[in-house]
């Protein structure tokens, strides 16, 4: 049984409370910061210009943003640590998204708005690459207060960030509907999100040496990863983050399917209306919250091993039902596991890609956060060209073959262990 280092600093466990409360906010904030996007899209469609291809594309340049970043939040975070990397990222984010506001308000009024749209374009695509690097910061302080509290939390603070991208979306359909200008609108959000950290930020915990990783919690099933069971080619650390990749990737394709795919599907393929269908994304997404709140503790009871498997277990037989079973209450059924599954799985990968050894710190984090963003990046253009042979049924079979790839590969992983010692 493994225990913690002898140089890793113990912490009083009411600041370890005050942490992971301060990384849940700092979790809200980011997602408050990205969602407050979303209801202008339609007016930067309408501003611009843009044909449905043209808007298709436009959606994806965060995205896109944030996949270049690469795995750069490793370096920068072990050089500024987690404290000011989140704070002077958020600041980054905010200050952008105002620019792309105000570029959306300017276009708008314009004849020729192409300049416009570059200039929104490249503030929305730098967006992007900054919140990749706050994602980063983000969880592995939520990863040092997990590990400070000697018991999961980190599914929680993700809940977090559902939260704050559905109260970023609702405000921001408000002020869409208000008629607020774009620029103000964002102006505002980023300011109050900025202003929550500043007053939170302090209370996040002081970096480990060199800001290594944490040592791992000690869950019952989940084997040391020097055990002599394990074979010394697996000891390799890309050789160990590789399956961590494909799992978390399975996981957020959960959100891919219920963002781009879901409403088409219930529309083009079983003839619902579009506020009937319009509710199939909704359902997804509000179970996964639902997991999130509970994820910490079926991760304690159960063990990472066990509630990954588990979990994609339940997005795969969730999704095969949605796409098998052709009734709308098997339909919602099955979408609904499908969110619950997904609940822990991308929490859990990022923990475990933190513990990989033989990395320098931060960089299993990152390089699984970052090839997480490309395959949401390609998955759904994928789909698409799946959908230009196949029926639009067969081609959404690419998701229910990738969580059953993650569910075998969760199957064969030997998650490092918690240390027993952390009080």
């Amino acid at each position: 049984m493994t225990s913690a280092p002898a140089d890793t600093p113990r912490i009083d466990r009411r600041a370890a409370t005050r942490s992971r409360w301060a990384a849940t906010a700092a979790f809200f904030t980011n997602g408050a910061l990205a969602a407050a996007m979303i209801p202008h899209y339609p007016q930067a469609k309408a501003a611009f210009g843009l044909d449905p291809a043209g808007f298709g594309l436009l959606v994806t340049v965060m995205t896109l943003g944030a996949a270049c970043a690469g795995p750069a939040g490793a370096p920068i975070l072990r050089r500024a640590g987690s404290r000011a990397t989140v704070l002077w990222g958020s600041l980054a984010i905010a200050v952008v998204l105002t620019g792309a506001g105000l570029a959306l308000d300017l276009g708008a009024r314009s004849d020729a708005a192409g300049p416009w749209l570059g200039a929104y374009a490249a503030a929305v695509f730098a967006s992007g690459l900054c919140d990749a690097v706050v994602d980063t910061a983000q969880n592995a302080q939520g990863l040092r207060a997990q590990h400070a509290l000697g018991r999961p939390v980190l599914t929680s603070m993700h809940a977090g960030w559902s939260l704050g991208a559905a109260v970023g979306a609702a405000l921001g359909a408000a002020a869409v509907g208000a008629g607020v200008p774009a620029g103000l609108h964002l102006g505002l959000n980023g300011a109050a999100c900025v202003l929550l950290l500043a007053l939170t930020l302090p209370r996040f915990l002081p970096d480990t040496p060199d800001h290594a990783p944490a040592p791992a919690l000690l869950t019952a099933d989940d084997p040391g990863p020097e055990s002599e069971a394990t074979p010394a080619s697996h000891r390799h650390p890309w050789l160990l983050l590789a399956p961590i990749v494909v799992i978390s990737m399975a996981g957020f394709s959960v959100e891919e399917f219920g963002n781009s795919w879901t409403s088409l599907f219930l529309q083009a393929e079983r003839g619902l209306d579009p506020a009937t269908a319009g509710l199939g994304a909704s359902t997804l997404l509000g179970a996964q919250f639902l997991g999130r709140l509970t994820g910490d503790r079926v991760l304690a009871a159960l063990g990472r091993t066990r509630a990954l498997t588990g979990g994609l277990a339940v997005v795969l037989a969730g999704l095969t039902v949605t796409l098998l079973v052709p009734t709308p209450a098997a339909m919602f059924t099955g979408l609904a596991l499908a969110g619950l599954g997904s609940a822990v799985v991308v929490p859990t990968a990022f923990a475990l890609a933190d513990e990989v050894p033989g990395l320098p710190a931060q960089t299993g984090l990152a390089v699984v956060s970052w090839l997480m963003r490309l395959a949401g990046l390609g998955l759904s253009p994928l789909v698409g060209l799946l959908a230009g042979v196949l029926p639009l049924t067969a081609a959404l079979g690419a998701f229910v073959v990738l969580a059953a790839l993650g569910t075998v590969l969760a199957l064969t992983l030997r998650a490092p262990r918690l240390a027993p010692d952390f009080r």
